[in-house]
């Protein structure tokens, strides 16, 4: 076997310490990467990524690849940012399905889809799924 690098990846708002590249996950030829250091307060998909008002609450970045170019497509946070949760720490992509993990969440809710904004409950950790359009 021959071995050559397709692509080199950089987060689109690298920062010191962010972490990126600590998972990743690879289905086809999409591609996601977690940098639960990263320190944006924004929520949700493509928000403000110069925000960095929560330290270490980590992201997530997807790139494509169509004909063998690299692009990153989006700039994932958990809906509920905050700052330490380390969302990212740990990705699983299958087909259009993407869960991540935010080991130090604090949210005290149980189950599926409980309250996300009582922070009561120090590092309880939490997983967020997502549907990744095509």
């Amino acid at each position: 076997f021959e071995w050559t690098q397709e692509a080199y990846l950089k987060a689109s708002n690298p920062g010191e310490s962010d972490r990126f590249g600590s998972s990743v996950a690879l289905f086809g030829g999409t591609l996601v990467v977690g940098a639960p250091y990263e320190s944006s307060g924004a929520t949700d998909v493509n928000g403000d990524q110069d925000d960095n008002s929560a330290d270490r609450s980590g992201a997530v970045y997807v790139f494509r690849s169509v004909g063998g170019t690299w692009t990153e497509t989006a700039y994932l946070k958990a809906s509920n940012t905050e700052k330490d949760d380390r969302f990212g720490d740990a990705v699983a992509l299958s087909g259009d399905m993407l869960a991540v993990g935010a080991p130090q969440e604090d949210s005290i809710a149980t189950g599926i889809n409980g309250d996300q904004d009582n922070n009561s409950l120090g590092q309880s950790g939490a997983v967020y799924l997502r549907k990744i359009a095509p």
